[in-house]
């Protein structure tokens, strides 16, 4: 993360990507409960910019290997707690 809250991709990321990035993939969940647990911790900031990344990861051609409804689930995980 850098200094500006901003999360950043590496410059292995297209590399590495393609072992974690692939449709139905179990990191998927993992993301969902790193979102989940950085709110909880009252890590909203933090957990604003990792679901920015993950976001314009989405939007930036991942869209049919993420899927709307992981998408949703990272969303719903930053949302606080009622």
């Amino acid at each position: 993360m850098w200094p500006d809250g901003r999360v950043a991709r590496a410059p292995g990321f297209p590399r590495q990507a393609g072992h974690w990035l692939a449709p139905m993939n179990h990191n998927f969940l993992r993301l969902t409960r790193i979102l989940r647990s950085l709110s909880l911790l009252g890590l909203e900031a933090e957990a604003q910019a990792l679901l920015a990344a993950l976001e314009n990861l989405y939007q930036g051609g991942a869209e049919e290997i993420i899927g709307a409804r992981t998408l949703a689930f990272w969303r719903g995980a930053v949302t606080p707690a009622r």
